[in-house]
């Protein structure tokens, strides 16, 4: 993302002051024309106008609009329309718009909308007076206000739903990984540890009576269930090749349901886009009727509309190439042109009513300016407006206030609206990144806990079998024993192929996962060596270790010919070390995923792992985290 987007940046704090700050800024200028059209009464009237929008735009007010929206809009709707009663058509045009903003705000679409366009024709109704001019300020007035309430409004909301639903976008994303991971884990192992459970079963009824049916039960267990140690493998790294890192609207992935949370509670790219160029032609278009009425002659007429086509084709420029935090080629000409246009043609053609253009400029300014010289650039170019009014002006200050305020309030409808664009579609991009990247990481997650957390269950389970195997007919009730462990180790399996996916696995005890050790190198033939004096661990610590010292025993039961392991811990006030040691490696097949994997999770804690051989079959994985973090 470039500098602009970097220096811009808004948090939902500066969001929601766009809209109040537009309010507070047209109020003033509405005031004063009601008073010289309707006296204190009129000033009375608009300021009373404004309340429930004002209301509305800050966030303290959405409880009280959460409670009592109906009775609200019935009070805003009376205070719109009673005035047209008392002072007719002389009534000030497009107050209305703040009738339909709230409309637009409060009620869902598609009846919003429905109703934001009775409000137009009514409005276009009570004007009715053969008047061209005025038919279209009946129309583009309330629209143009309305549709800046909206847009601001939902600026804010947008800021603020991107600083607070990505968690949830995040959970939701999570949420399908685990459920695909899930169903990927029982294929691969769910059915086949049911079926060892079903032969570990019938072997141990079948002990005493027929102990050739019991072998040939177990001998098939075996089986299975190394078939399921390399199916899980298989299974999980076929899902990672197959879907890599999710795509935005890729079949089967996130974008959905990313999609439909982006789109519940705020602004849609479309609808903002929409709102955007809407606004921008309605002011166009009052501009436009006000120089058409006023402009001394036909090349005045030509040259103002000229220049109104120019500001707008140059504003639409700023904001569409704005996006994706980069600013346009040749902005400072365009802006500088654009600026010059909106104030200097005032002087050219002697129209007063070109001025309405410098809120574009002034929104410009606020998108394209870096850093706090936006803020300059923007009163400036506000400040130029009410200047350049007073030489044209009648009543002086007035006319200066009017003509400055409306700029700033234009500006920050310009400017507001164009980042409410930029920032949906952004939004949009981003949460879906934001999602994908969090199943990329649960992916990452459950092969690394399939690899670490079910290998040696498994191998424990196929060597159980095979040592039952051979104990039958020779030490029955030792094989009995045997069996009973062996079903016990496919039930915790069958508990880890389910914590793997939920993420919901308890601590991992070091010392159960010793005992669970033992007993695989026992079944395996392989004589076991412990130096492990009893010292304190810290929980963290000990489910590392717990995992080190799981997958250290899965590779000697994998990768080795062992004939005796060594397993020595030790600790001291800085650090606590294990180290395992067996004298049967393979030196090219001890390496890889699991070790890797191990790294990182030593890494996590400060620690460092260090895996090696001597060159004449002894391998040794070692270990050692700060007790001080």
């Amino acid at each position: 993302m470039g500098d602009v987007s970097r220096q811009g940046e808004l948090t939902p704090t500066v969001a929601w002051l766009f809209a109040p700050a537009f309010l507070c800024l047209v109020l003033p200028a509405r005031s004063a024309v009601a008073a010289y059209g309707a006296g204190p009464v009129g000033v009375v009237a608009v300021m009373t106008l404004f309340v429930l929008p004002l209301s509305y735009a800050v966030p303290p007010g959405r409880a009280l609009w959460a409670r009592c929206r109906d009775p609200l809009l019935v009070v805003q709707a009376v205070l719109t329309y009673v005035p047209f009663v008392v002072f007719g058509q002389d009534w000030f045009v497009g107050l209305a718009g703040l009738l339909g903003g709230l409309l637009l705000l409060t009620v869902g679409a598609p009846a919003s909308w429905v109703l934001f366009g009775a409000v137009l024709l009514l409005e276009g109704i009570l004007r009715a007076d053969g008047s061209w001019s005025l038919t279209i300020w009946a129309l583009t007035g309330p629209a143009n206000m309305a549709l800046a309430l909206f847009g601001l409004v939902r600026l804010a909301d947008l800021v603020h739903d991107m600083h607070t639903t990505q968690a949830e976008l995040v959970a939701m994303a999570v949420a399908r990984q685990r459920l695909r991971g899930a169903a990927l884990l029982r294929e691969a192992i769910g059915d086949r540890l049911q079926a060892v459970t079903a032969h570990g079963k019938a072997a141990l009824a079948l002990i005493t009576d027929s102990p050739g049916q019991a072998r040939d039960r177990l001998i098939e267990a075996a089986g299975i269930t190394r078939q399921a140690l390399d199916q899980v493998r298989v299974t999980v790294a076929r899902d990672d090749r197959a879907h890599g890192p999710p795509e935005a609207g890729r079949e089967g992935d996130t974008a959905d349901g990313i999609q439909h949370g982006i789109q519940g509670g705020t602004v849609a790219p479309q609808v903002a886009r929409m709102v955007l160029v809407v606004v921008l032609c309605a002011f166009s278009a009052q501009t436009l009727v006000n120089v058409l009425e006023t402009a001394a002659d036909v090349a005045a007429k030509v040259g103002a509309c000229t220049v109104i086509v120019t500001v707008g084709a140059l504003q639409l420029r700023h904001t569409r190439d704005r996006r994706d935090g980069v600013r346009p080629q040749g902005w400072v000409w365009t802006f500088t042109a654009q600026t010059l246009l909106s104030v200097a043609s005032v002087w050219v053609f002697d129209e007063v009513n070109l001025l309405g253009m410098a809120g574009f400029a002034a929104g410009s300014a606020m998108l394209l300016v870096p850093g706090r010289w936006a803020w300059a650039a923007f009163g400036a170019i506000s400040l130029m407006a009410g200047t350049t009014m007073v030489a044209y002006s009648t009543y002086g200050l007035y006319d200066a206030v009017y003509a400055a305020t409306g700029t700033a309030a234009y500006g920050l409808v310009v400017y507001g609206l164009s980042r409410l664009t930029d920032l949906a579609l952004r939004v949009e991009t981003a949460h879906r990144e934001l999602a994908g990247n969090a199943v990329v990481r649960e992916r990452a997650r459950v092969a690394r806990d399939t690899h670490d957390l079910l290998g040696l269950g498994l191998s424990a389970v196929a060597l159980k079998c095979d040592l039952v195997v051979r104990l039958i007919d020779r030490d029955d009730a030792r094989a009995r024993n045997e069996l009973e462990q062996l079903l016990r180790i496919i039930a915790e399996s069958r508990d880890e192929v389910l914590s793997v996916t939920e993420d919901v696995r308890g601590h991992l005890s070091f010392l159960h996962e010793l005992a669970t050790a033992r007993d695989a190198l026992a079944a395996a033939g392989v004589e076991v060596r412990t130096d492990l004096p009893v010292v304190p661990i810290p929980p963290p610590i000990d489910e590392v270790l717990a995992t080190v010292l799981r997958e250290g025993i899965t590779n000697v039961l994998r990768h080795a010919a062992a004939k005796w392991c060594a397993i020595r811990l030790s600790a001291t006030d800085e650090a606590v070390r294990l180290r395992i040691t067996n004298d049967g490696a393979r030196p090219s097949e001890a390496a890889g995923t699991g070790l890797d994997n191990l790294r990182a999770r030593v890494g996590a804690l400060s620690g460092r792992l260090t895996a090696a051989d001597d060159g004449a079959g002894r391998f040794d994985l070692a270990v050692e985290i700060p007790l001080v973090l």
